[in-house]
């Protein structure tokens, strides 16, 4: 009986270890991880496919000079004064922000995207980068002399929503 007693004390102890303790949740532990909540296939994405060239998008009209590759794997677009470059690049969506620590983070149809833009006295240049798979990263930067941060801002939004639309999705 002494046996039985014992086993149950000692079944009550362990018990009371292991229950909550009642208060506040712990605080999430911050991540230095880019969010890509739908990893993408980027094996035969084609640069100068991704934007459209009909006029088909609100936003678009058709371009005023055939997109053509300006470097292996970087289709240049010309939209009027817009100038826009599209490419999948090679590197850490963490050393985008590095290079371009004036930027700002927000995150695209589940992906964490990089905001930046740099000035001088001639025109605009603002790139948005978003986290598309391991070491993959979705780039697309804009010119225009004629823009202020702000509209070029909503462009680059509309540019990298529709072409994350239509990168397929890795299985």
């Amino acid at each position: 009986m002494n046996r039985l007693l014992g086993v149950a004390v000692l079944c009550a102890a362990l018990t009371s270890c292991t229950a909550e303790i009642p208060g506040p949740p712990p605080k999430p532990v911050p991540t230095t991880s880019p969010r890509i909540d739908k990893p993408r296939n980027v094996s035969a994405f084609d640069p100068c496919k991704a934007l459209p060239t009909d006029g088909s998008q609100w936003f678009l009209k058709p371009p005023t000079v055939p997109p053509a590759i300006e470097n292996p794997g970087v289709c240049g677009y010309t939209f009027g004064t817009l100038k826009v470059h599209v490419s999948i690049d090679e590197f850490e969506y963490d050393e985008v922000k590095k290079s371009n620590p004036n930027g700002h983070q927000g995150e695209i149809d589940g992906h964490t995207t990089w905001f930046a833009c740099d000035t001088d006295a001639s025109t605009l240049d603002c790139g948005v980068w978003a986290a598309v798979g391991y070491a993959r990263t979705l780039t697309i930067t804009t010119q225009d002399p004629r823009a202020d941060e702000s509209w070029l801002l909503r462009m680059r939004t509309m540019l990298v929503t529709h072409v994350l639309d239509r990168l397929p999705k890795s299985s």
